[in-house]
Order: structure tokens, then C-alpha cells, then sequence
């Protein structure tokens, strides 16, 4: 070859040496790691190998399962002998929609080809779609030695064909034409979407199978092969009120769409390319206006909406409706005629919520005759068998509630089909009808002793517990006591949650476990500054039950009390009597004036007392020193010596 396209001449023996001996070092390593795979390439398969290097190679290759694969990455080294993971779908080489969809033409068409020019035409046509790595078609024709001509030719032939013929997908219909007597006909078409030409209507060329629903064919089966195209004939079967047939076709390995299969080996040599596929189904159903004489039977599957709720919940109860099934029974539900059509018969579900029950409920056929009743409230079911949902009622108290329901032919007007409905009454008390709404014990509490206690005293609470649930296991309530106040708090004051109330105000907790109706002393707490104080209470309920459902939920009493209150006030220390003052000497009778002048005259006796006794008192000095020195009562006297 003289072309500068033409295949390179083979490497030196040295340098192909030491390139293999560098692959393998790299991997080698790959190999080892590799997981199990599907498939492994296994040598050559249909094509040319080059004769200028006795290497270069184009065609397919034979992969140990039997198949063989193009490749997809010109340039890359050789699928031989390295493992290959698979993978299927319409978007798994990376190319765009249309030129997928001719690779999965060519890999359909040509894959599994034995004539060695058609393989390497086939390999020249998927590398000129992935891509040729810099080089012509020339240059790859190249290795079919004299035979590139054909060999260039075909591939740019076979990418004509794909172009034109490929399809991005393929679609099946089925139409079923149903007469009045029950006899029809049906039909299933194949529409192929081409890359060339859009979606085009396939002639009768594919078998697949029709299966039947509602009706069979001519030898009575309900599974026969049905040719794209072809009608077949069949009859209607059952005793439905309204006469339906449905078929469903189903036509596998159509030789259509951009399916392909590609697979990548853990060695990083070339990505391959194996046929590819596809498989589609198709369905279609009528109706004949066709009613049946037959009654219905309606029942409905009910369920509350809440399982534990609280008082004041809006519940509603969840109706499934469908047909109790029996002899003589339609095995569906009844339609009647509107306008020329069939609709379904309407009935009525008329739904009563019971309760409250303060014992658990148990199912039995027959209700309560005195059972009381919460509301009433009902549903029409006009659209056949569904679900339905009825308007709330409230509960208003704990304790146990169900839902029950009836169904009478009377609630359906004459017209719409009334002489075909058939009564119906649920059990009662069933678990899926019946809601629990936990209640908390009335707990009435009384502070032990007076209302008024001195320090060092220890007060108890006595708590009394009424409406206990019976099916509650036994629950803690703690005692608080909040105080010293400076103040009596009033009655009706709030004192908000216990966990936000100052800590300098707990003064004490106590501890009671109560399991039902009675009362119940909890330890007395000790308090010892003045002040005012009240008990609070709180209980976090009964322990949880295998639901986690509290029978009892939590409960407290933040609320100040008169019965819960108290003060310690210390007690009154009488005052030391002082001893009782000399009498003082008695006045003489005082009159003829006013009070005034009686106070002059007795500031004025006591002034003249006191003069005396400070003369008595000088007379004994002057008497001493008269003794002491012979000096004369009247020289004291005038001259005042000491």
C-alpha cells in the first residue's frame, strides 16, 4: 500500500518486546484484581488480519461463550484474553440517540456474521460512528490487505442501511372489539420508531402471544399466537355484571430499537460490542353493554383512623368496599344504566361510633343494645368498590370507642338499581374499628394536719384517687412541696410547670404509687422556715405497654389549692414580767382647781422633799465635822466650808 493512510509497518522486535513486557507489569496486577465476569476474550473471530505485520486485525472476535463482539475504542489494544464485565441498555456507549440506534442495527444485523469481508465492514462501521482515532476508513480498510476496496465499500453501505432502517424504539398496540353478543374481535400492532423516517406501521411479519382475560377463543383456550396485523376472534366468558374482556400481547425479540450490550474490561483494552435486543408487551380491553339480572352482595373493610388518640381527636373511619362473593352473587359490583352508559350501583354506608366503654371491647355478632352512641354519620359509595373515608366525629371523654356500620337496600333509589343490592351489618367491637383514648385518674389531694404548723413539723398530702382505668398498671405520683411565700398564695393561682418553678422554692418531693380507686397517705415532708407553702403534684403516667401506648398519660396539678396549703408560723415567747416600782407617797387631796394647778402643786411637793432631805443631809456633815473639829453649826452655815 502506497496510501499515506496506509497501516504502519510492524514495530522493531525489540521494541514489541519490551512494550509487551510493560503491559504486562501493568496489567498484570488489573488481571488478578479482576472479579468473576461473564465473559473472556477468547481469540479472533471473523475477519482480515494484515499481512504487513501479521497483527493488526479487523473483524470480530470470539468471546468464550460462543458469541462474537466488534470493538468499540479504535486504537485501544485487544479484547483477547482479558475479562469483560456486560452491561445492556439503550444509552450504555456514550454516544447520541440516533447513532446508538445504529449500532444496535449493525450489532443485530451483522454481528454474528461468517464471511470475513462483512465482519470487517462491520468493525469499519462501528469504529466510524465511536470514532477513529485520527486515522481514515482508509487506513482501517488497510488491514483486509486486497480486499479493502470491499471491504471500504460494504461498511459505508452498512451505514446507509442503519441510517435508513435503525430505530430508536418499538412500540405493540392491542384493540379488542367487543359486539353485543358477546363475540369480538382483536387485534395487536407493531409501530417502529426509524432514525431515517419517523414511526412507521409494521405489515404482518412478527408472532407473539395473546392471553386472554374474561374471555376465550374459538378452541376455548385463553392463550393463542397472534401475527402483527391479524385479527382473531374470541367470546366473552363469565358472569360480571358489566361484560369486559381484556388482552394482553406480549411479542419478545423484535429485531428493533437501540438496545445493545457493550462490555468493559477490567484491563482498560477495548470496549466490545455484542447484539442487542428488545422484547415489548401491549394490552387493550371493551366493555359491552351488557347488564346482569344478578344481585350483589357489598361488604366493607373498616378501619379508624386513630388507634390511641385523646379527648377532643376528630376520628374517621376508613371504608373499604368491595362484594361478598357467593352462589348466584354477582362476582362484582352491580352497574346500572345512566344515560347509556353503565355506572356502579349506589349504596349508602350509614356509620355509628359507640362509647365511651371503660372496659376494653370485645367482638361479638350483635351490638349493644344500650350502647351508647358518640354520632352518626354516612357515605354514599357511588364509585363501586374503593376506598372511602366518612366525616369525623369528635371524641369527647377516654376510654374505649368503635366504629359500625350497615348497608340497606332502601338508602338506593328504585331507578338506580335497588332490587340488585343485598343488606349488610359489620360485627362490633372489631380492633380495626375500636380507638382507646388513655384518661387521667381525678386526683383530689388534702394537707395533712392544720393549716398552720410550726417549723420542724413533717407534713403529708393525702391523695384521693377516683375513675382509675381497670387496665392500667400502677403509676408514681410525685408530691411538691413549693414554699417558703411570704404570702398566702390565692386560690386558682397558677404556679405554671414544675420544672420552671425557682429551685430555692422546693422545699421537699415525695414519692406514691397508686394502682387504682382509693386513698393514699404520701410521706410527710419536713419544713422548717415561716412562710406560706402548698403541695403540687405530677405523674408521668403508667409504664408504656408493648405499643408504648401510656394507659395512663402523664397528669399534674400546678394549681394552688386551699386544701393544699398551709403555713409555718413560729410559735408566740410570753414577755418577762418586770418587778413592781415602789409606791409612791401619797399626795394630799388636791381641789378647787383644774388639772393644771394639780400638776404645779405636785412638781412643787416634790421640790419641798427634796429640799429637806438635802438639809437633813447637810445637819449630818456639819454634826460630823463639829465632832472632827469643833467648828459651829452656824460657821458651816455661813460659810459654806466643806
Amino acid at each position: 500500500m502506497t496510501s499515506a493512510d496506509r497501516p504502519t509497518g510492524p514495530p522493531r522486535p525489540a521494541l514489541l518486546t519490551a512494550l509487551l513486557i510493560v503491559l504486562a507489569l501493568v496489567a498484570g496486577p488489573l488481571w488478578l484484581a479482576a472479579p468473576a465476569t461473564a465473559v473472556t476474550g477468547a481469540g479472533l473471530g471473523t475477519g482480515h488480519l494484515w499481512r504487513g505485520d501479521g497483527v493488526s486485525y479487523l473483524g470480530t472476535y470470539r468471546l468464550d461463550d460462543g458469541r462474537q463482539a466488534f470493538c468499540l475504542e479504535a486504537g485501544k489494544s485487544s479484547p483477547v484474553g482479558n475479562h469483560y464485565d456486560t452491561e445492556t441498555g439503550t444509552e450504555v456507549v456514550g454516544v447520541s440517540t440516533a447513532d446508538h440506534a445504529r449500532l444496535a442495527y449493525i450489532a443485530r444485523t451483522w454481528g454474528d456474521t461468517a464471511d470475513a469481508d462483512t465482519a470487517a465492514a462491520g468493525q469499519l462501521a462501528v469504529w466510524t460512528i465511536t470514532g477513529l482515532n485520527g486515522h481514515s476508513q482508509r487506513y482501517y480498510a488497510g488491514r483486509a490487505n486486497e480486499r479493502w476496496p470491499i471491504v471500504l465499500d460494504r461498511a459505508n453501505e452498512m451505514l446507509a442501511e442503519a441510517t435508513a432502517a435503525a430505530s430508536t424504539s418499538v412500540t405493540a398496540s392491542t384493540s379488542v372489539e367487543l359486539r353485543d353478543d358477546g363475540t369480538g374481535t382483536l387485534r395487536s400492532d407493531l409501530t417502529v420508531d426509524r432514525v431515517g423516517g419517523g414511526p412507521e406501521l409494521l405489515t404482518p411479519r412478527h408472532d407473539g402471544t395473546v392471553t386472554l382475560t374474561g374471555g376465550a377463543f374459538v378452541d376455548g383456550s385463553t392463550t393463542a399466537v397472534a401475527q402483527n396485523g391479524v385479527d382473531l376472534d374470541f367470546r366473552a366468558t363469565g358472569d360480571l355484571a358489566q361484560v369486559e374482556v381484556s388482552a394482553d400481547t406480549r411479542f419478545d425479540g423484535l429485531p428493533y430499537g437501540r438496545i445493545v450490550t457493550a462490555g468493559t474490561s477490567p484491563a482498560g483494552s477495548q470496549r466490545i460490542l455484542f447484539s442487542g435486543g428488545t422484547s415489548v408487551e401491549a394490552s387493550g380491553t371493551a366493555s359491552a353493554e351488557a347488564l346482569s339480572p344478578l344481585p350483589f352482595r357489598p361488604r366493607v373493610a373498616t378501619r379508624t383512623s386513630d388507634v390511641v388518640a385523646e379527648p377532643g381527636t376528630t376520628v374517621t373511619d376508613q371504608l373499604t368496599v368491595d362484594v361478598l362473593p357467593g352462589e348466584g352473587l354477582l362476582s362484582e359490583w352491580g352497574r346500572h344504566d345512566v344515560g347509556g352508559t353503565w355506572q356502579p350501583v349506589p349504596v349508602t354506608v350509614r356509620s355509628r361510633l359507640l362509647g365511651p366503654f371503660r372496659e376494653p371491647v370485645a367482638p361479638a355478632d350483635d351490638w349493644p343494645s344500650d350502647a351508647p352512641v358518640v354520632c352518626e354519620v354516612s357515605v354514599v359509595v357511588d364509585e363501586g368498590p374503593g376506598t372511602y373515608t366518612t366525616p369525623g366525629c369528635e371524641l369527647p371523654s377516654g376510654g374505649w370507642f368503635t366504629w359500625v356500620e350497615t348497608i340497606d337496600p332502601s338508602d338506593t333509589p328504585v331507578d338506580a338499581g335497588r332490587d340488585r343490592v343485598q343488606g349488610w351489618r359489620s360485627p362490633f367491637g372489631t380492633a380495626s374499628e375500636t380507638t382507646f383514648v388513655p384518661w387521667a385518674p381525678e386526683v383530689s389531694t388534702t394537707v395533712g394536719g392544720a393549716g398552720q404548723v410550726e417549723p420542724g413539723a413533717c407534713v403529708s398530702d393525702e391523695l384521693t384517687v377516683t375513675e382509675w382505668n381497670g387496665q392500667a398498671p400502677e403509676a408514681r405520683v410525685d408530691t411538691v412541696l413549693v414554699g417558703p411565700f411570704p404570702e398566702a398564695l390565692a386560690a386558682g393561682h397558677d404556679l405554671g410547670p414544675i420544672a420552671e418553678i425557682d429551685e430555692a422554692l422546693l422545699a421537699g418531693r415525695a414519692t406514691t404509687t397508686v394502682s387504682g380507686d382509693g386513698t393514699y397517705e404520701s410521706p410527710c415532708l419536713p419544713v422548717e422556715r415561716e412562710g406560706h407553702y402548698v403541695f403540687l403534684f405530677t405523674s408521668e403516667g403508667s409504664v408504656p405497654d408493648d405499643d408504648g401506648v401510656h394507659v395512663v398519660p402523664a397528669f399534674a396539678d400546678t394549681t394552688v389549692h386551699l386544701t393544699e396549703s398551709f403555713s409555718v408560723v413560729a410559735p408566740d415567747v410570753p414577755e418577762e414580767t418586770p418587778a413592781p416600782a415602789a409606791a409612791a407617797p401619797a399626795g394630799l387631796a388636791f381641789t378647787g382647781s383644774d388639772g393644771s394647778l394639780q400638776a404645779g402643786a405636785a412638781a412643787l411637793g416634790v421640790a419641798l422633799a427634796g429640799a429637806v432631805m438635802l438639809v437633813a443631809s447637810l445637819a449630818l456633815h456639819v454634826r460630823h465635822r463639829r465632832r472632827g473639829h469643833g467648828d459651829t453649826a452656824e460657821e458651816l452655815l455661813v460659810t459654806g466650808a466643806p
